[in-house]
């Protein structure tokens, strides 16, 4: 967790180089790892065009190497009511398995 303050207090220090109008424009919120041992993730909001990034970092293993990465999620944009589905992706299930008939 550790990492993910000084990550956020650096964001916020490069904000404010920017001034009071860009310090208010990026927000930055910690989320779940999910299983990555060690692996620190914040997820970072851009409020005036509704950019997204995810900022990981992970530390490097006996097996793997480490790093840090920031990754472009998208861009938001607003519904025209409350429950308005913006975006959609569907992907076809799972081929079945191919059985051979019993002997």
């Amino acid at each position: 967790m550790s990492k993910i303050v000084r990550f956020l207090g650096c964001l916020g220090f490069c904000l404010a180089c920017f001034g009071a109008y860009a310090e208010s424009r990026y927000q930055a919120v910690p989320i779940n790892a999910g299983s990555d041992f060690g692996t620190e993730k914040a997820l970072i909001l851009d409020t005036m065009e509704g950019h997204l990034w995810i900022w990981t970092e992970s530390p490097a293993t006996d097996t793997e190497t480490g790093g840090r990465y920031i990754i472009y999620q998208g861009q938001l944009f607003p519904g025209k009511e409350i429950g308005d589905v913006v975006l959609k992706q569907e992907w076809s299930p799972p081929a079945a398995p191919a059985t051979s008939p019993p002997p």
